[in-house]
Order: structure tokens, then C-alpha cells, then sequence
């Protein structure tokens, strides 16, 4: 048994030398650089693979960046014009419910007697002015509310602009960085 292994052993020693024999000395020259070519055609057809799935990626993240910046001001937009519609209506109650405060007193006037007219008539005057007053300070403190509300949100809008910038510009920060990273690999 040991024999047989021995002579087996042998012939592939006498094969492996006769086909190292036919390979002659040139092509035993040009083997690396036939290995290397082999390398560097598949290093440049994954680069390319690769650079193109990146550039897709990228387009990918621009569009959708673009789109949450579009629906992000729309929905600013959206809830500004809802809360100014909101504040002109509740302002419009106040408002309605003064005047109608107002309309009750001087229905009530009107049916006390003629001297009671008279002094309810001077005091309706001086209720007029006073609710005039009350009334214009209360439309200059809406308004100041108003305004004061609107700047707060023209200043927090402006803030998620800069965010939106911000972050846009770190997108494309990180989006160079990764392509001189790219160009750097090759």
C-alpha cells in the first residue's frame, strides 16, 4: 500500500514538472502583468459600478431633499395663513360680542322713561366713549398681539430656513466630502 502511494506521489511530481517545462520563461514573465491588468480592469469596472450607484444616490437624496424642503415651507404657509385666519376670527368674537353688549345696553335705554332717556341718553354717550376707548385699546392690544405673534413667526420661520439651509448645506458638504473620498479611492 505504502508503495502505491509513493509511486502515485511521484507521477504528479513528474506531471506538475512536465507542465512547468512547457510554460516557457517569457510567459512566466508576463504573468504578473497579465495578473495585474486582470486587477486593475475589474478595480476600474467597480469604481465606475460604484461611482454610478453614487451619483444615482445622490441625484436620489437632492430630489428628496428638495421635495421636504417644498412640503416643509408649503406647510409653513400653510399654518401661518391658519393661525392669522384664526386670530382675525376670534378678534371678529371679541369684537361682534362688544358690540352686541353694547346693543343690549341701549335697547334697555330705550325703554326707561324720557327722563331716564335723557340721563341714560348722557350716559350712553359717555359708555360709547368709554367702549370706543375700550374697543380701540383693545384693537391696539390685538394688533400689537397680532404683530408681536407675526414677528414670533416670521422669526421661527426664518430660524427653520436657516435650519433647512443649514442642513442643505451640510448635505452638500458631506455629499463633496464623500465624492473626494470617492475620487481620493481611485
Amino acid at each position: 500500500m505504502e508503495v502505491s502511494i509513493l509511486n502515485s506521489e511521484a507521477a504528479a511530481h513528474d506531471s506538475n514538472n512536465a507542465t512547468l517545462s512547457n510554460i516557457t520563461t517569457s510567459q512566466i514573465q508576463d504573468l504578473p502583468t497579465t495578473v495585474m491588468t486582470a486587477i486593475k480592469a475589474e478595480s476600474c469596472r467597480q469604481t465606475a459600478a460604484f461611482q454610478a450607484e453614487m451619483t444615482k444616490l445622490t441625484e436620489t437624496l437632492k430630489a428628496e431633499f428638495k421635495q421636504e424642503n417644498e412640503n416643509l415651507a408649503t406647510s409653513l404657509t400653510e399654518r401661518l395663513e391658519a393661525a392669522n385666519v384664526k386670530l382675525r376670527e376670534e378678534f371678529n368674537i371679541k369684537l361682534q360680542h362688544e358690540i352686541q353688549d353694547v346693543s343690549v345696553k341701549v335697547d334697555t335705554l330705550k325703554k326707561d322713561t324720557e327722563q331716564g332717556i335723557d340721563n341714560v341718553a348722557k350716559a350712553v354717550g359717555d359708555l360709547r366713549v368709554e367702549v370706543s376707548e375700550r374697543v380701540n385699546a383693545h384693537t391696539v392690544q390685538v394688533r400689537k398681539e397680532l404683530d408681536r405673534q407675526g414677528q414670533e413667526t416670521i422669526a421661527s420661520s426664518k430660524v427653520a430656513l436657516a435650519n433647512i439651509r443649514e442642513h442643505q448645506i451640510e448635505t452638500q458638504s458631506t455629499v463633496a466630502k464623500l465624492r473626494q473620498e470617492i475620487n481620493q479611492s481611485r
